[in-house]
C-alpha cells in the first residue's frame, strides 16, 4: 500500500473511531445520520476524494477510495459515503457543479427516461435510493445517460434495507431535471461495483477478527471454544475466503480492468454468504442480538450484497469473456485476466 493510501485511511480511521459509535449506528435504523462524522469527513475532504484536483477535489485513484470504504465498512458506518464520493466526481466529470451535501446514486435499467437536454421527467419512479430524504442530490446512472434531480423535488416512500438503513422508493409526477450524456456508463457501474466491494471487505474483515476474539473468550466443556476442531475448521474456512476476495478486490480496484472487477465481485459473494453463516454460528444466539455488534455488519453484508449488480450479474459478465475460447486459448486467458495491466 502505497504512503499517501495509509495516511488516506489512517486519517480515514481516526475519524470514525472519534465520531461513529455503536449507538450512531443503531440511530441510522431511525433515519438519523451521525452528524458528527459526516462533518469530520467533509471537513478532510473525503466527498471530494474522486474529484480531480483542478476541479477543487483531491484527485485521488479508485484504490485509494477503495482503501477509504474498506474502513467504513469495517466500523459499519452508515450512510451514502460512497454515493457522495462517486456522486461528486460524475458531477465533476460531466462539466455540472459539485453538490454541498450528500448525493444518492442510483443505476437503473429498462427505465423510460429522459433524452439529453430535456428538463422534466414525467411519471419518474425509482427504487432502493439509499437515504433519500437526507441527501441534497440524487443522480440516476441510465446506460448512457446522468439524471441529475434535487432530492427535495422527490415523493419519499420510506424502505428500508437489511441492516434496517434507508432504501426508498421516489416518485414524481413531473420532475425538475438535468440530464447528460456519458461516455460509458458501465465504466461508472464497475467503479461503483468495486467501491461497494472494498466497504464489504472491511465488514468480512471486522466479523473474522471479532469471530476469532470471541472464540479465545468463550469458553465450554472446561476450555476455549477456539481449541475445538470444528470451530478451527469454519475459521480457516473463513479465512480462507477473506484472503481470496482480499486479493482480487486490491487487483481490480488497482486496475480497474472489468475481467478482474467482474472476478472479485463474484469472488466477494461467496465470502460474504460464508462470513454470515460461520461467524454466527460461531458466536451462537449472541450474535444475532441488536446489542451486539456483530450483526451491524452481517446484516450490512446482506443489503450490500448484490449493490450495483448481484453476483449472478458478475458471474454472467465474467462468464462471456471466456466462452468463445477453445481448450488452448481458455487457460491462458483466465490465468492472466486482467493482471497485464497491474502494477
Amino acid at each position: 500500500m502505497s504512503e499517501h493510501r495509509i495516511f488516506f485511511r489512517e486519517t480515514v480511521e481516526r475519524i470514525l473511531a472519534d465520531a461513529l459509535d455503536k449507538a450512531d449506528i443503531d440511530a441510522a435504523e431511525e433515519r438519523v445520520l451521525p452528524a458528527g462524522l459526516y462533518d469530520a469527513l467533509s471537513e478532510n475532504g473525503i466527498p471530494l476524494m474522486l474529484v480531480p484536483e483542478d476541479k477543487g477535489g483531491i484527485g485521488a485513484t479508485v484504490a485509494d477510495a477503495a482503501a477509504i470504504l474498506r474502513a467504513a465498512g469495517e466500523a459499519a458506518a452508515p450512510g451514502p459515503i460512497l454515493d457522495t464520493m462517486l456522486g461528486q466526481q460524475l458531477l465533476a466529470g460531466s462539466g455540472l457543479e459539485l453538490a454541498s451535501g450528500l448525493i444518492s446514486l442510483v443505476f437503473v435499467d429498462g427505465l423510460d427516461v429522459p433524452e439529453p437536454g430535456a428538463e422534466h421527467w414525467r411519471d419518474a419512479t425509482i427504487h432502493a435510493v439509499p437515504w433519500g430524504a437526507a441527501v441534497e442530490k440524487v443522480l440516476v446512472v441510465a446506460g448512457s445517460r446522468l439524471i441529475v434531480t434535487n432530492a427535495a423535488d422527490w415523493t419519499v416512500t420510506p424502505e428500508r434495507d437489511a441492516a434496517g438503513e434507508p432504501r426508498d422508493t421516489l416518485s414524481a409526477r413531473s420532475l425538475p431535471v438535468t440530464v447528460i450524456a456519458l461516455a460509458d456508463g458501465d465504466a461508472w457501474l464497475r467503479t461503483a461495483a468495486i467501491l461497494r466491494a472494498a466497504q464489504c471487505l472491511g465488514a468480512i474483515e471486522w466479523a473474522f477478527r471479532r469471530s476469532v476474539e470471541y472464540t479465545g473468550e468463550r469458553k465450554q466443556f472446561g476450555r476455549e471454544i477456539g481449541k475445538f476442531q470444528a470451530i478451527q475448521q469454519m475459521l480457516a474456512e473463513l479465512a480462507g475466503h477473506l484472503l481470496a476476495s482480499a486479493g482480487l478486490v486490491e487487483a481490480a480496484a488497482e486496475a480497474m480492468n472489468p475481467q478482474l472487477i467482474a472476478a472479485a465481485r463474484s469472488r466477494l459473494g461467496d465470502a460474504i454468504d460464508a462470513t454470515i453463516t460461520i461467524t454466527h454460528q460461531v458466536h451462537g444466539a449472541m450474535g444475532f442480538s441488536l446489542e451486539y455488534a456483530l450483526n451491524s455488519r452481517t446484516r450490512r453484508l446482506m443489503a450490500w450484497r448484490d449493490d450495483f449488480g448481484s453476483t449472478l450479474y458478475w458471474r454472467r459478465l465474467l462468464a462471456r469473456e471466456f466462452i468463445h475460447l477453445d481448450r488452448e486459448a481458455f487457460w491462458p486467458a483466465v490465468s492472466d485476466a486482467g493482471l497485464a495491466t497491474v502494477g
